[in-house]
């Protein structure tokens, strides 16, 4: 189980001195990011002559337009590094729709921003690359995605200390900027312990003290599960059980389901695997009668729509959005396009009117990031997502509501069943939340930099 070693650390409520990276090809550790970047220069070499040297042409990045034209004719452009097909096509849609959404609304012909887009493949398995890409060009001073946790990482240990700053859109907890570490990261979109914790005493209060909990068996779900259970254990409840599976074992939960005292289920599922354990939930016999509660992912909205016969009635989930429904109907109507994930549509709003402000702090001449970089950790924006904020390590400060979908007439209307107030994330510590180590995590490609001998 990958949260074992969080829980543990949170019920002991230790926190760790530093959080130690290791690489998978040797024993040296390392205490930050920074720290690997200060390895490289010792080497002689810096992380943009890294990617300078992972497939640039030096010709390329020293011809075009010279210095003169460059600021007469200089546009500040953001890089998405979002897939164009595969598993994660749809979300990267539904995001730079939300994207759009924003200044079209705002009534922006001209937008302070132009969009350049690289597709790092359906895995993200060529992330890295197009960060490279990104980075030749000196107007790029925003770079967006991957989606994955792996182009992520890359990605991360990519920009380094690089002049550009970076919004992560992945939920893992493990992979957060910081005040110290990393600059010029942040985090747009909610984490793990978002998604999952806020959910807790609530249901503590409103759906039963013992619970059984499930997901699928991933990093995602098993950090979600792990953030509810400890907070529920905290807030006076108990989990009579925990067993993560995917789709294929999703009867075999349900048989000890039905054999436990729980009286709730807290279940970290999504996409299809969601969809199987709602089929799998309703034709179970004899039927289960557990109160279903679980993250926004559980019931994607609108994907869920079209799931409507699978879905049991009563289904609470947590969510960040007040009005989901009204968002969806606002990019049909402005943008003429449909959108599968709502959450992510709602991002990309956010994103744009950070950036939109950001933009105004920038230098007219040089590439200074220092006064964007405090807009940004001193701004407070209202967007689909309510009031956003950024705490000291870069991650979102985000209004959590508890939501039922009801499923009746002709599409599914949401009800707003408790509004838990801002979730901020607990801090462990400078640039790294959650687990201590990571012998797991780093990209084994990214290590070592160049041959130490090489000339």
């Amino acid at each position: 189980m990958p949260g074992k070693g969080l829980l543990e650390m949170l019920r002991g409520g230790k926190v760790p001195e530093h959080d130690m990276i290791y690489d998978n090809r040797r024993e040296e550790p390392l205490t930050t990011t920074r720290q690997s970047h200060d390895r490289s220069e010792r080497h002689g070499m810096s992380r943009r002559q890294f990617l300078v040297r992972a497939g640039l042409s030096a010709a390329f990045l020293l011809g075009g337009l010279s210095a003169a034209e460059a600021e007469d004719t200089r546009i500040v452009k953001v890089g998405f590094i979002f897939p164009e097909k595969g598993p994660h096509a749809s979300e990267a849609k539904s995001f730079m729709a939300g994207f759009q959404l924003f200044f079209k609304e705002a009534g922006m012909d001209k937008p302070p921003v132009e969009i350049v887009r690289k597709d790092p493949g359906p895995k993200d398995e060529k992330a890295l690359q197009c960060l490279t890409e990104l980075m030749t060009d000196k107007d790029v001073r925003f770079v967006v995605g991957p989606l994955t946790l792996k182009g992520s990482e890359q990605v991360v240990h990519g920009v380094g200390t690089a002049n550009v700053l970076f919004f992560i859109v992945n939920p893992e907890i493990r992979l957060v900027s910081g005040e110290m570490c990393l600059p010029l990261s942040f985090r747009i979109s909610a984490n793990t312990y978002q998604c999952a914790q806020p959910l807790a005493g609530w249901a503590v209060k409103n759906v039963g003290t013992r619970i059984f909990i499930t997901g699928s068996d991933d990093t995602p779900a098993n950090e979600e599960a792990d953030f509810f259970a400890n907070s529920f254990d905290k807030a006076g409840g108990t989990f009579v059980d925990r067993m993560m599976a995917e789709a294929s074992g999703i009867k075999g939960v349900l048989t000890a389901l039905s054999k436990s005292d729980a009286n709730s289920v807290f279940a970290a599922f999504s996409g299809e695997t969601a969809g199987t354990f709602f089929k799998e939930y309703r034709k179970f016999s004899p039927p289960l009668k557990q109160h279903i509660i679980g993250p926004g992912s559980l019931m994607p909205f609108p994907q869920s729509s079209s799931e409507i016969k699978e879905i049991p009635p009563g289904v609470k989930t947590l969510s960040c959005i007040k009005n989901p429904a009204e968002l969806v109907d606002r990019i049909k109507k402005t943008l003429k396009t449909e959108v599968s994930d709502v959450v992510r549509a709602a991002e990309g709003f956010d994103l744009a009117a950070v950036i939109t402000r950001a933009v105004q702090s920038l230098p007219a001449e040089g590439s200074d990031l220092t006064g964007a970089i405090r807009v940004i950790e001193e701004m407070e924006i209202q967007g689909p997502r309510g009031k956003i904020r950024f705490d000291k390590n870069h991650e979102p400060i985000l209004d959590t509501f508890v939501q039922e979908w009801e499923f009746a007439g002709p599409g599914p209307k949401q009800k707003i069943l408790d509004d838990l107030g801002s979730c901020q994330t607990p801090d462990f510590g400078c640039g790294r939340i959650g687990f201590p180590r990571r012998p797991d995590s780093e990209i084994q490609e990214e290590e070592p930099l160049f041959d130490q001998n090489e000339n």
